[in-house]
């Protein structure tokens, strides 16, 4: 009958997990404090040890360990031996070791599988999973710039039920991303920028997909930097609505390359390669912080050309402008150059002997 309900007690603490261990914990230390108080009591005075050597005792014996280098000789100490270690002790210990052990293996599995609240800072969230190619070439891209080869990196989806590569810094939340749950697993708010991917390439709705989880992320997190793929450019309107700061249009963009590549070899190696963080020269960009009255952009562009550095575009507002002859920086004008490295607006000035 008391085993019976040893046992109903402890499938109880195991289905609770969390309080089960603390009691178990709880149980487990008041059999070690108890079997140190008897034995330092009892045996303290005559056999010459402290509390602290009666602590040692009290734990190598509950933990089954044992050296030997101490024992109990009176009637008392081994009393308290037999009630604290032999009854009580090992058998706390046990279920303690055992939901441990459980409780670690939980914790292990829920991570891989998303399900558990990400602990992260001043991270980027990777909002779908269209294929592990595309997100796993994402991810190095993201790796290989500076700025972020340190930071994490979190996957939110509930299209993929564990990751399908282990990566260094990429954790996982299983979750849909039409709901606001999932983002808060995901800490949105302590995140830095979110990307949000195309649900598949061949989805018809993904566009509203994308810019509907759009407005779910800037709802919960009103100041965070936003860039979304939009696969068809028929369908910008849809993100006309929403706060976001960037949007990749990659269809339009692969067809586009893909007729230049046809009509001018050699272009598509380019684009790859000032593209992309992980080899060659690369694309950066940076806000203008203060007007220039004399000095035009075609002159800057020419003295950065010495130090390596070629500027390609001027976008202002929503206008990109590649012919900049006569036109003087403003606040606010956003400079895209070529660089090994990326420079802000005052130190390419610097450069350029401005």
């Amino acid at each position: 009958m008391v085993l019976l309900k040893f046992i109903r007690v402890y499938r109880a603490l195991r289905r609770r997990k969390s309080r089960g261990l603390a009691v178990v914990l709880l149980l487990v230390l008041i059999c070690i404090v108890g079997n140190a108080v008897c034995f330092h009591l009892f045996d303290g005075r005559k056999q010459g040890f402290s509390f602290a050597d009666a602590l040692w005792y009290s734990v190598i014996s509950t933990t089954t360990i044992g050296y030997g280098d101490y024992s109990a000789k009176s009637l008392g100490a081994r009393l308290g031996t037999i009630f604290f270690v032999v009854l009580l002790g090992l058998a706390t210990f046990s279920v303690f070791l055992g939901m441990s052990i459980d409780w670690v293996t939980d914790l292990i599995s829920k991570r891989q599988r998303g399900m558990r609240t990400i602990f992260a800072k001043d991270h980027i969230l990777i909002v779908n999973f269209p294929s592990a190619t595309r997100v796993g070439q994402l991810i190095q891209e993201l790796q290989a710039d500076p700025d972020h080869s340190k930071r994490e990196i979190v996957i939110v989806t509930d299209q993929i039920d564990t990751l399908p590569f282990d990566e260094p810094n990429v954790l996982f939340v299983n979750g849909p991303i039409l709901e606001r749950e999932s983002f808060v697993r995901a800490r949105l708010d302590e995140a830095k920028m979110v990307i949000v991917l195309a649900t598949s390439y061949a989805d018809p709705n993904s566009d509203a997909v994308v810019a509907s989880s759009i407005a779910i992320i800037d709802s919960l997190n009103p100041n965070i930097y936003i860039v979304a793929e939009c696969l068809n450019y028929k369908h910008k309107m849809l993100f006309d609505s929403v706060n976001c700061n960037g949007i990749v249009f990659s269809m339009k963009i692969s067809g586009n390359l893909l007729a230049q590549e046809a009509h001018d070899p050699g272009v598509s190696q380019l684009v790859e390669v000032i593209t992309s963080n992980v080899r060659g020269t690369t694309l950066y960009s940076t806000d203008v912080t203060e007007a220039l009255s004399k000095t035009t952009y075609n002159e800057i562009a020419k003295n950065l050309l010495d130090k390596d550095i070629n500027v390609l575009c001027v976008n202002r507002e929503e206008e990109s402008l590649t012919s900049f002859v006569s036109l003087l920086p403003q606040p606010d004008d956003r400079v895209i150059y070529a660089a090994s490295e990326r420079l802000p607006w005052p130190e390419l000035l610097g450069l350029a002997g401005m």
